[in-house]
């Protein structure tokens, strides 16, 4: 017999496979299970549950992209809390999706991340953009420096730490180091808060600069 997890999943699977451009390469039953296998079949998307145990599904994602630092991972997730999901993106997740979604976004949501785009769902961002416009001040992006401005712009369109070194010609420790001196000085603590900044600041017609 199996399981009605197992049956959900192998469908999923059996579904995104027939969809043109995307290529089901192995799938798993969990979070330990994941990463035994992702390291070795190297995927470019991971597509995973975000209620996962033993380790939980942020850690595992942490413990993912410490050993392969490009790969892109998206989680489903049921009633994801506002700290699930900064604690999710903060780890360098690419999204987190309601599990209602339908397979035509999700097929979407996959291209986006296999791209190196943030995947983040309309609602979450609309919670994302409250939470930073409450916390932070008006415009505190007006008074960083050129390169700190330029930083951010990039950091606020979902690109990675390796990405921007491209971008800048610079070694992506050092991207790490500027990123962490550019969230001090816009006193946030975390990448996903800076990105719903940088989302507020475009929806109300702002420019670095």
């Amino acid at each position: 017999m199996v399981s009605p997890a197992i049956a959900i999943r192998q469908a999923l699977a059996r579904e995104l496979d027939a969809h043109d451009g995307l290529q089901v390469i192995g799938e798993a039953g969990g979070s330990d299970e994941c990463l035994a296998r992702v390291p070795a079949v190297r995927p470019d998307v991971v597509l995973a549950g975000a209620h996962m145990r033993d380790p939980d599904s942020v850690e595992m994602c942490r413990l993912l992209r410490a050993r392969i630092p490009a790969l892109q991972i998206l989680l489903l997730a049921l009633y994801p809390t506002q700290e699930f999901i900064s604690e999710a993106l903060s780890e360098g997740v690419a999204g987190v999706l309601p599990h209602t979604v339908d397979t035509e976004e999700l097929v979407q949501a996959i291209h986006t991340a296999a791209a190196g785009q943030m995947v983040v769902e309309t609602q979450t961002m609309m919670r994302l953009l409250q939470r930073a416009q409450a916390a932070l001040p008006e415009d505190p992006v007006a008074s960083l420096a050129p390169l700190d401005q330029e930083l951010f712009t990039l950091v606020g369109h979902g690109l990675s730490n390796r990405e921007i070194a491209r971008r800048l010609d610079l070694s992506p420790g050092t991207v790490r180091n500027y990123v962490s001196r550019l969230l001090r000085q816009l006193n946030i603590e975390r990448r996903a808060q800076l990105i719903a900044l940088a989302a507020r600041r475009e929806l109300t017609g702002h420019t670095p600069g």
